[in-house]
């Protein structure tokens, strides 16, 4: 027996998306039970084994605190198929108005021994206008003896007139650890041999579903009850897994353009569909965008820590992406994008500051800069911030919206010392290329080369819940989004 319906979830507990399990465990508590459920979320979420699971869990003879026995009588039948009183209904290959009528009559007749009649619809917005019409009826005036599930892939296809006349579950992809709980379960009952690492690196490359999770674990079991690290990694390289192009992004990001082409060479030899792959690594850029613009939740690349490099690096693999159908060679447009990243040259020309004297500064030959001898004083520094502030954006508004939670707080006509009030700003600031970023521009506005240092300062003593509040603003400032 295949390896998702043999460990098929058979309590609420056992369930691995955490929402839906809350959500059942409240509903089946309670004394009445709704007549009908609309279960909606992705495929191989659990939508089917949820919904046999309220079957049983409303005809049980023996429930405790909302679910099943999985002993009793009735919850033996329904486990096994036998009953007569639980009717799954494809609505893919019966969604017309003469199914829905043969449904209608059959309802009425009260259960064979179940004590009620569950009526579960697998894709239900596939049925016709007509058939939904005639469901409709059902639903507003049900018998007392039956329940309807209705699951689903595309809630938007529904009517709302059946929406409302339902208790809505909504179902998500799931997480890493949610699926890892589930491939747990099955390494236990099969007693397989495999690495957390491994099964990590399953559930991260089954979609957020379960049912494809569980099923990559069973073809690599076909070789025997040990699944070695080199078979799991094998088996995803052919796919271009989301961990493998992280590595090749990373690759890319570094601007090793060997190593990234020999990657790109090396997935699409192995039968990588091209314009697939194109997709994959576009989707996973945008994923990794919106993770950090806090919209959405997921596995970082922490290495690709520019928000400006990312969309270009965006823009880029779009425009490659859409240019693989009218290649010649389908792989040219990824590999020249590689190509064209790795040879681009930064756009800020970073000016070497000499460590020294007066002397030195009067000997140095920077044509951006007019310099003039003589120091400046802190006040004047403190004048000219505002210059400082509108100089920067143009440059880099991630660095000038980190700025603003800075004060210039001494001056040696050398070394320019900032006070930051908090460390997050500081360890961003201290990065090497924001730093010779704010170095160039002060030195542009103040008309001689500057260094610059950070200083934390004594507002970092007396914060603790502020920190987040401001890191949050910051992110809303610097991203040009509203963070939840």
């Amino acid at each position: 027996m295949a390896y998702y319906l043999k460990y098929r979830p058979q309590t609420i507990l056992e369930l691995d998306l955490e929402k839906v399990r809350n959500s059942l465990g409240e509903l089946l508590k309670a004394k009445d039970t709704p007549h009908a459920f609309l279960f909606v979320g992705p495929k191989g979420t659990g939508k089917t084994s949820s919904a046999r699971i309220v079957a049983k869990a409303v005809n049980c003879l023996k429930p405790k605190a909302g679910e099943p026995c999985n002993k009793c009588e009735a919850c033996k039948l329904i486990i096994e198929g036998r009953s007569l009183d639980i009717i799954e209904i494809d609505a893919a290959s019966n969604r017309g108005i003469d199914d829905i009528r043969e449904l209608r009559e059959k309802i009425k007749l009260v259960p064979s021994v179940l004590k009620f009649k569950i009526y579960i619809i697998d894709e239900v917005h596939m049925l016709t206008i007509e058939a939904f019409n005639a469901l409709l009826k059902t639903l507003e005036e049900p018998p007392k003896h039956a329940k309807f599930i209705l699951c689903t892939t595309e809630p938007h296809k529904i009517p709302g007139t059946i929406v409302s006349r339902c208790v809505k579950v909504e179902f998500s992809k799931g997480k890493v650890s949610e699926i890892v709980r589930s491939l747990k379960r099955i390494v236990k009952g099969e007693n397989l041999k495999i690495l957390d690492n491994d099964l990590v690196l399953i559930a991260k490359n089954s979609g957020g579903s379960f049912r494809d999770g569980v099923k990559v674990l069973e073809q690599l079991s076909f070789g025997g009850k040990k699944i070695t690290s080199k078979k799991v990694k094998e088996f995803f390289l052919g796919g271009a897994s989301e961990v493998l192009i992280d590595d090749f992004l990373g690759m890319v990001y570094r601007k090793e353009i060997k190593k990234a082409l020999g990657w790109l060479a090396k997935v699409i030899n192995g039968g990588m569909n091209v314009r697939q792959l194109g997709v994959d690594i576009v989707e996973r850029l945008r994923e990794v965008l919106m993770i950090k613009l806090r919209v959405e939740e997921g596995e970082d690349i922490e290495e690709i820590d520019d928000i400006n490099k990312l969309k270009e690096l965006i823009d880029l693999f779009h425009r490659a992406a859409r240019e693989i159908k009218g290649s010649v060679i389908e792989s040219l447009s990824l590999e020249l994008a590689v190509v064209k990243w790795g040879n681009q040259t930064e756009r800020i020309k970073v000016i070497e500051m000499p460590k020294a004297t007066e002397e030195k500064v009067s000997e140095l030959k920077t044509p951006e800069l007019k310099v003039r001898s003589g120091k400046v004083s802190l006040d004047s520094v403190i004048a000219k911030w505002g210059e400082v502030m509108a100089a920067m954006k143009p440059h880099n508004h991630s660095i000038e919206a980190l700025l603003r939670s800075t004060k210039p707080s001494g001056f040696d006509g050398e070394f320019l010392v900032l006070e930051v009030f908090y460390q997050f700003h500081k360890e961003r600031l201290e990065a090497d290329r924001y730093r010779q970023i704010i170095e160039q521009v002060v030195s542009e506005v103040l008309s001689q080369p500057t260094r610059v240092r950070f200083l934390l300062g004594d507002k970092a003593k007396n914060i603790t819940a502020e920190v987040t509040d401001d890191i949050v603003t910051t992110a809303e400032e610097v991203f040009g989004v509203e963070v939840n």
